[in-house]
């Protein structure tokens, strides 16, 4: 849940070199994780000697284009904060989103923030342009639900298909089905809490509530058909597409269903605390859809190898440029109300979309 006070003060996060030698102890973990899965699954301790020597022999056009699809992964990220962002306060603009987005990729895989680095160092550059902490958080949501909305549905349709057989041959009907179901039912609940009255309780009445805001919210921005949210398709495509290549580059890859499958439900994983199992869900998936041992391994320890790292170096140089924006915004002053966007009249739409742009009002 996020925080509805989130620090104005925060400062950011300075770079340890002891902390990221730690750090850099997470792929040797993620490996041992997904050699116990293979174990625990039956495979032959040997597969793992034959993922590296695919790793060896890897196709390096396809490992070319998996930095091509990581590069273009993050742009579609970018362009998704700029709109909401902007919308929110001009000071979110095209070059700040960029900022907050590669240095929250630098926090998340170089510091121990337990995966939430980016979301809360998002949140932090959201105030620091001078809004409302609530104002901030609601924000944040409408963005996160608009990303999300994206993930859910890709689990819905891929697992859909597998399970009417529609997805390619092979593979486990139940796990897809149930999959499928219980993307389905979060979707519902989601719109649910949108079409509910808002009204006072405890913890959950009052969670469903401020979800209940971000949809509505989001749904206001895609009723805008602004062209900046193709960033939010083209973020989840692009980043399973880096597994699509790895597997292309090291073998040959299973149904492109199962591969969208195998990507978004290792991605829930990532919501346990423990190292190594976005990896470990991945290979899962892919077993039980009958990829081979090796190739899955190879193919997901290299995806996540480019995941992390290939953001790290760009993402630290742009902590930086981050500390001067929010310097220049600290030395500029408060923005009017009208400026910040708290009560500001939908404005022009610079050639994206033709209709009047949503304001997201602090509630």
């Amino acid at each position: 849940m996020l925080p509805s006070e989130p620090p104005a003060e925060l400062s950011l996060p300075a770079l340890d070199l002891r902390v990221l030698a730690r750090r850099a102890a997470l792929p040797a973990a993620v490996a041992v994780a997904a050699v116990a899965v293979l174990l625990l699954a039956g495979g032959p301790l040997h597969a793992f000697t034959d993922a590296l020597r695919r790793a060896v022999e890897a196709d390096p056009r396809w490992v070319l284009a998996a930095i091509g699809f990581e590069i273009l992964s993050f742009s579609g990220y970018i362009i998704l904060l700029w709109l909401v962002g902007e919308r929110a306060t001009p000071r979110m603009d095209l070059r700040a989103s960029a900022q907050v987005t590669l240095a929250g990729a630098a926090v998340t895989r170089l510091l121990p923030t337990g995966g939430a680095g980016g979301v809360a160092l998002t949140l932090w550059a959201l105030r620091r342009t001078g809004m409302e902490p609530r104002h901030a958080t609601r924000t944040l949501l409408t963005f996160l639900v608009l990303l999300y909305a994206v993930f859910l549905l890709a689990i819905a349709v891929a697992g859909g298909l597998i399970a009417l057989g529609l997805g390619g041959p092979g593979g486990h009907v139940a796990l897809a089905a149930v999959a499928a179901a219980g993307a389905t039912a979060a979707m519902g609940l989601a719109l649910a809490a949108a079409a509910a009255r808002p009204r006072e309780g405890g913890r959950i009445v009052r969670a469903a509530g401020s979800l209940g805001h971000g949809v509505r919210d989001a749904l206001a921005f895609m009723r805008q058909a602004d062209g900046r949210l193709l960033g939010a398709p083209v973020w989840w495509a692009f980043d399973a597409a880096v597994l699509y290549g790895m597997l292309n580059a090291f073998g040959t890859p299973p149904a492109i269903a199962v591969v969208v499958l195998g990507y978004f439900v290792g991605m829930v994983a990532n919501t346990i605390p423990i190292p190594g199992a976005v990896s470990g869900g991945m290979v899962g998936v892919l077993l039980a859809f009958g990829v081979e041992a090796d190739l899955a391994l190879a193919s997901v320890l290299s995806y996540r190898a480019l995941a992390i790292w290939l953001p790290a170096p760009v993402g630290l140089a742009a902590l930086g440029g981050l500390r001067r924006t929010v310097a220049r915004w600290g030395a500029e002053g408060e923005l009017a109300p009208a400026a910040a966007g708290a009560s500001a009249q939908p404005g022009p739409v610079r050639g994206w979309a033709t209709a009047p742009e949503p304001v997201l009002h602090a509630a």
